[in-house]
Parts: C-alpha cells; structure tokens; sequence
C-alpha cells in the first residue's frame, strides 16, 4: 500500500491573512503605533529596514504601515530610492533562498488544480515571456513578493537583471503607496 504524503500548499496565504490579522490586532492595542515611533528618530535608516521587510507575507502589512507613517514625514522621492533598495535586499534573499521551494510549491499547486501536464506548461515559449510580466507586476504593487520573485526566478534571468528590476519595481511600487496616502 502506497502512503500518501497531504503537503500543505497554501502557506503564503495563510501567512498574509494571519500578519492582516496581527497587525490589525497590534494596531488596535497602540502597540505597532508605539513601535514605529520608536523607530523614526533614525530616518531613512529605519525606512531601509522597513523596505526590507516590505517583501515578505508575513511583515509586508506591518511594513506598509510603517511606511505610511514615517515615510509621509520625509521626502518621499528619497524615502522610496532608501526603502526600494532595502527591498531589493530582502527580494534577493529570496530569490537565493526560496526560489527553489516556491517552483515546487507552484507544481504542487498546478497539480492539485488539474490534470494537465504542468511541465509542458513551464516549457511553453507564452509562459516564458508572461511569467516575467507576472512576476514583475507583483514585485511593483503592495503584494508580498515571494510569488513575483519566483516566477521571475523561473524565467532563468541573471541576479543582476534581477536586482535592478527589483529595485526599480520596489522603488516605483513604495512610491506610489507614499503618494496616494499623502
């Protein structure tokens, strides 16, 4: 008798929808509030550090807030180039580390989702030009970036390509948040 092993796909998700949860949570208990003010005597070092956690499922909602908050007290050109580039390094860290975790996590899930050949799918010469188009829409907005990072991962693109779109992305994708909320 084969055993079946069940793998729990959808940790990204659940990471997002909890860190909504706990930051509304810190949020209302002045908690997150408190934090950040502790935080903004340091300027545009503390939004390099919150860009980096600007990428992740679980602190993109409290870094995005974070940002908001202090972000909106400097100039938000130079907010958006410190924090951008602090993103990059965390999207980096992910490209290096969780590129390999996320491509299997997305074969996983395409075959749970149907019967079809997934691989011939990745092969495919109109999913290699839209999965960088995917990935680098998501990098740009508000979203966690793990998923972007890994479809631009699955189009083979060199770490330097990837690090300048990284940060041009980043940095477009803060700015645009500094600016509407201000």
């Amino acid at each position: 008798m084969k055993h079946v092993k069940h793998r729990y796909v959808y940790h990204n998700v659940t990471a997002f929808l909890a860190s909504v949860v706990l930051t509304w949570a810190l949020w209302e208990a002045h908690i997150l509030q408190d934090s950040i003010a502790r935080i903004d005597g340091y300027g545009y070092m503390s939004i390099f550090a919150i860009g980096m956690a600007f990428v992740s499922s679980f602190t993109v909602v409290p870094a995005s807030a974070a940002l908001v908050l202090i972000g909106g007290q400097l100039n938000i050109f130079v907010a958006a180039v410190v924090a951008g580039a602090g993103a990059t390094i965390g999207d980096y860290f992910i490209f290096r580390f969780v590129r390999d975790g996320l491509t299997e996590d997305l074969k996983q899930l395409f075959r749970g989702v149907g019967r079809f050949r997934a691989a011939h799918m990745f092969r495919s010469r109109y999913f290699s030009m839209i999965t960088p188009v995917i990935g680098a829409i998501i990098v740009a907005s508000p979203l966690p970036d793990e998923l972007g990072v890994g479809l631009l991962g699955l189009s083979r693109m060199g770490e330097r390509m990837f690090l300048w779109i990284s940060f041009v992305l980043n940095s477009l994708g803060i700015l645009v948040l500094l600016a509407v909320t201000h």
